[in-house]
């Protein structure tokens, strides 16, 4: 996702740029690659780069579908993701006149002298973080029989009785209350 914002830093502090990037699914040898390290399948994302004293604001929503496997029956699934962002980018050089600019804050992002923003791996990472830690292939999804692993969606099943019989005299003990005896 390369934004180039030179034109953006000519116009007068407080200007607004929007960009729209829509990608489905993500070509693996294309701009938006470094998505699929996060698990993205497809993208869109909506951006506005706003011309600030030290550089460029970038605000941003973006929703994608994320690979991955169902937390409950272990099926590949796609999980609608949304995240929202902002980044503070500092231009390191004067796009007028190619002067050095003051140095930005430590661990700051920096605009270099080609006047691109690279919004991949700030993408990537709010994605990553939006992505819910136990994805569902549906709400609904009943998972995996704990006894022996059959998919619990494709229809109930039964199992026999497998219990220990050296343990079923504690089953009596079940309605048993000491305070009534």
């Amino acid at each position: 996702m390369l934004v180039v914002v030179s034109s953006l830093l000519r116009q007068a502090v407080g200007t607004r740029i929007r960009f729209e990037i829509s990608e489905s699914p993500i070509a693996p040898g294309g701009e938006n690659a470094g998505l699929i390290a996060s698990g993205a399948h497809s993208v869109d994302a909506t951006l506005d780069a706003i011309h600030t004293d030290p550089g460029v604001l970038v605000e941003g929503t973006a929703t994608a579908l994320i690979k991955g496997q169902c937390s409950r029956c272990l099926k590949d699934c796609l999980t609608r993701v949304h995240t929202e962002f902002a980044e503070q980018y500092y231009a390191t050089v004067d796009v007028v006149n190619g002067a050095p600019r003051l140095d930005p804050p430590a661990e700051a992002q920096t605009i270099g002298s080609d006047f691109r923003i690279d919004l991949t791996p700030l993408v990537a990472e709010e994605l990553i973080l939006a992505t819910p830690f136990a994805p569902l292939c549906r709400a609904d999804c009943k998972g995996l029989c704990l006894a022996c692993g059959a998919d619990l969606n494709l229809g109930p099943h039964a199992h026999e009785d497998r219990t220990d019989p050296r343990w079923k005299k504690l089953g009596t003990l079940e309605g048993f209350h000491a305070d009534r005896e």
